[in-house]
C-alpha cells in the first residue's frame, strides 16, 4: 500500500457514526478518503453522501467489502456481525477497523486470524506486499489526549492504590438495538436495521460462550458489554493492568456490577475495583474511572452526547486530580481558591484559618479537558500510521483485543460458577 491517503469503506450510517466518525474523517483529508458507505436505508446513505462528501453509496454490504478502491473497511455494525464482514474483508486483503469488542468468542478470534493469513497470501501474490491485512479495534477514549498524557502520568505517581471504581450509568440508551438515524420523512433506521440486529445471530454467537444455557440475563449482559461496557473495561485494563480475579458478578438487567481484585505492583498489597454499569431514563452520563491513593485521587470522566445531540455540544473527556497539600495557616481566612481547567488548579482548605500558625491540609484540584473530536482525531491518526508504518502507538490492535477477550471470559466463567452453585437471582 503506497498511497498515503487511505480509501475507506464504511459499514453503517447510524446517528453515532454521523456524529463521531464521519465529521472527524472528513477533516482528515490528507489521510483518508471517504470512498463508499453502506446503510440498509438508501435515503440515509444519500444524506451522508451529501453531508460528508462520500463518493459512493450502497445498500449491499458486499459492494463495500469487495470494492476495488477500498483500502480499509470500517465495520461499525453490531458485534454479531464483526466476524462475518471482518473475515470477508481480510480475505480480500483489506485492513479492518471494528469497535471494541472485536469478539467474545475464542473460535471467532481464530477464524479472524486465519482470514488475515489468507489476505496476506492474496496481497503477496497480487501486489508483492508481504505484509498481511491488519485489524484495529476502535476505543477512542483510550486515545483522548488528557487520558494518555495526564491521567496515566498522574496514576504512575499515585503510589500504593487503595481502591478504584469504574462506573458507567447513562440514559436513555437503547442497548437492544444499534443507534438510530432518521430519514427526511421521519422513518427511523431501527426498522431497516432489524435484519442487522438479529437476535438469532446474537444467540448463535453466545452459544460459543455459554453453550446451550443462554438465559435472558446472559443475553442482556452480553448485549450491554458489546455496545457500551467493553469500552469501560478496556480503559480499566490499560490503566490498572489485568486483574487477578473477579467476584460478585451481579446481573439485575439493565444494571450490572462486579468486583475485580488487583495487587499493587510496587509493594504487593491488594486492592479492589468495583465496576458499576447500567442504563435508565435519566438524561445524564455518570461515567468515570477513579483511582484512590493515600494522598491523591485521580479520575477520568466521560461526558457522552445524548440522543440527537451533536458530539460537539458539551461532550468531553476530563481528568481530575485531587491531592493533599499541607499549608501553614498564618492568619489566613477562608482559603478557597478559584477553580480552573487544563493545568489550572484550585485550593480548598479543610477548615477556616484561625491565625494559630498550625499546618492544616487542603486539597489541590486540577482539571484537564479533551474534546471528543480530539480523541477520535488522535485515534484515526494512530490508525493511519499503524496501517502504513506499523506505528507502535497503536495500542488497540488484534493482539490487545485478546486481552479484552480474556477479561470477558474471566467474567463469564465466574458468573457461570455462581449460577451453578448459588442459584440466586443471578440466573
Amino acid at each position: 500500500m503506497t498511497n498515503t491517503v487511505l480509501r475507506l469503506g464504511i459499514l453503517g450510517a447510524t446517528t453515532a457514526v454521523q456524529a463521531t466518525y464521519l465529521p472527524v474523517l472528513r477533516s482528515l483529508k490528507s489521510h483518508y478518503a471517504l470512498t463508499i458507505i453502506y446503510d440498509p436505508s438508501e435515503e440515509i446513505a444519500k444524506q451522508c453522501q451529501n453531508r460528508f462528501g462520500i463518493t459512493h453509496i450502497t445498500t449491499n454490504i458486499e459492494d463495500v467489502l469487495l470494492h476495488k478502491d477500498v483500502d480499509v473497511v470500517l465495520n461499525l455494525l453490531p458485534m454479531e456481525y464483526h466476524e462475518k464482514h471482518t473475515v470477508t474483508a481480510l480475505e480480500a486483503g483489506k485492513d479492518v477497523m471494528v469497535e471494541v469488542p472485536l469478539t467474545m468468542s475464542i473460535p471467532i478470534l481464530r477464524r479472524i486470524r486465519e482470514a488475515a493469513k489468507k489476505g496476506q497470501a492474496l496481497r503477496s501474490n497480487n501486489t508483492n506486499n508481504p505484509d498481511g491485512p491488519k485489524v484495529f479495534v476502535g476505543c477512542a477514549r483510550r486515545y483522548a489526549p488528557c487520558f494518555t498524557d495526564v491521567f496515566k502520568k498522574e496514576l504512575s505517581t499515585l503510589g500504593r492504590i487503595h481502591y478504584a471504581r469504574c462506573r458507567n450509568i447513562a440514559g436513555p440508551v437503547d442497548i437492544s438495538a444499534p443507534s438510530k438515524s432518521t430519514t427526511s420523512n421521519g422513518t427511523s433506521t431501527a426498522k431497516t436495521l432489524k435484519t442487522l440486529n438479529s437476535p438469532a445471530q446474537f444467540t448463535s454467537l453466545l452459544e460459543d460462550i455459554f453453550g446451550e444455557d443462554i438465559t435472558p440475563d446472559r443475553i442482556a449482559f452480553c448485549r450491554y458489554l458489546g455496545m457500551l461496557g467493553c469500552h469501560d473495561l478496556s480503559v480499566m485494563r490499560e490503566s490498572l493492568g489485568f486483574p487477578d480475579a473477579v467476584s460478585n458478578v451481579a446481573i439485575t438487567d439493565p444494571f450490572y456490577s462486579a468486583i475485580f481484585h488487583y495487587t499493587n505492583s510496587s509493594d504487593g498489597h491488594p486492592f479492589t475495583l468495583v465496576y458499576e454499569a447500567g442504563v435508565d431514563a435519566v438524561p445524564r452520563c455518570d461515567a468515570h474511572l477513579t483511582v484512590y491513593g493515600a494522598h491523591k485521587t485521580v479520575s477520568v470522566e466521560y461526558n457522552f452526547p445524548g440522543p440527537a445531540e451533536k458530539i460537539s455540544t458539551g461532550t468531553f473527556v476530563r481528568v481530575i486530580v485531587e491531592e493533599v497539600e499541607e499549608v501553614e495557616e498564618g492568619g489566613m481566612g477562608n482559603g478557597n481558591g478559584n477553580g480552573h481547567v487544563n493545568g489550572n488548579e484550585s485550593n480548598h482548605q479543610a477548615e477556616n484559618g484561625n491565625g494559630d500558625g498550625l499546618t492544616r491540609p487542603r486539597i489541590k484540584r486540577t482539571e484537564t479537558l479533551s474534546s471528543w473530536e480530539e480523541a477520535y482525531e488522535r485515534e484515526f491518526l494512530v490508525l493511519h500510521s499503524y496501517l502504513l508504518d506499523g506505528d507502535s502507538a497503536a495500542k488497540t490492535t488484534a493482539e490487545d483485543a485478546v486481552m479484552d477477550l480474556r477479561l470477558l471470559l474471566m467474567i463469564f466463567d465466574h458468573y457461570n460458577r455462581q449460577c451453578g452453585t448459588i442459584r440466586t437471582p443471578l440466573g
